[in-house]
């Protein structure tokens, strides 16, 4: 579980990555890292990729998450997309991407095609 930063393509690109937490706690731990974390970082405008490959989604965390996007979403726009979006997650993403004020989370298969879809241009460039 951690928080990093990689670059595609020479863009910036936060990767927080759940993939490796054990259990609710360990995701509860990391997601109270990520707000703080995101509005530190100069840019105004993030790209950001979740991992969730593996993790464990909960009422907890999403409560959490929900918090989050909106204390984030105030200081910084974002487009996001993630990984690892399967059974019970893909019913939870819905319910978060509804509370959304922008497009939402967006899942993907690959990391490649995850990346692509953080680099696309809103005018479809």
């Amino acid at each position: 579980m951690s928080i990093s930063q990689i670059t595609h393509r020479g863009k910036k690109i936060v990767l927080i990555d759940y993939s490796k937490c054990k259990n609710k706690q360990d995701m509860l731990q990391l997601g109270s890292e990520v707000p703080d974390y995101l509005i530190d970082l100069p840019e105004e405008h993030l790209l950001i990729l979740f991992d969730y490959t593996n993790a464990h989604g909960s009422s907890e965390f999403m409560k959490q998450a929900n918090e989050s996007r909106e204390r984030v979403l105030h200081h910084k726009t974002t487009k996001s997309a993630a990984l690892g979006i399967t059974g019970i997650k893909k019913i939870l993403l819905k319910g978060y991407n509804a509370l959304s004020s922008n497009d939402g989370m967006q899942p993907f298969d690959t990391k490649e095609a995850a990346l692509e879809y953080l680099l696309k241009k809103e005018d479809g460039d």
